[in-house]
């Protein structure tokens, strides 16, 4: 099967927002401390809530390069369950869980040999 490129942002809703939560509820804190002690400071607020912003965006995008090669990897795993031992899981440069693939992709080339091995073998 071919690469395919994912164009959703949001590719498991469930994870992905396990992940933006756990990981906002700190800056939150930090961010009513901030507005709390210069309260009244409009430059502090607006500067704040950038911050949170950047942030949140940041937490998308690392969310994103988790849940994104879970995604594709589920789906190889089906093509790979259905007998297709000529499949390789490829992720983006940046995803996170290469070794996983890289040592899916060893046990498939293992695996293929031996297909090839035994339908050698009975002809």
């Amino acid at each position: 099967m071919s690469y395919r490129k994912r164009k959703r942002f949001i590719v498991n809703k469930k994870l992905q927002l396990g992940i933006f939560l756990k990981w906002i509820i700190v800056p939150v804190m930090a961010l009513s401390a901030v507005i709390y002690y210069f309260r009244g400071n409009a430059y502090v607020l607006v500067v704040a809530i950038i911050a949170l912003l950047l942030f949140s965006w940041r937490i998308l995008v690392l969310s994103h390069r988790l849940a994104g090669p879970m995604y594709r990897l589920e789906k190889d795993l089906e093509d790979i369950a259905k007998g297709n031992f000529s499949i390789r899981i490829k992720f983006r440069k940046k995803d996170e869980l290469k070794s996983i693939a890289d040592g899916i992709n060893r046990i498939l080339d293992e695996m293929e040999k031996k297909v090839t091995n035994r339908q050698g073998e009975l002809k």
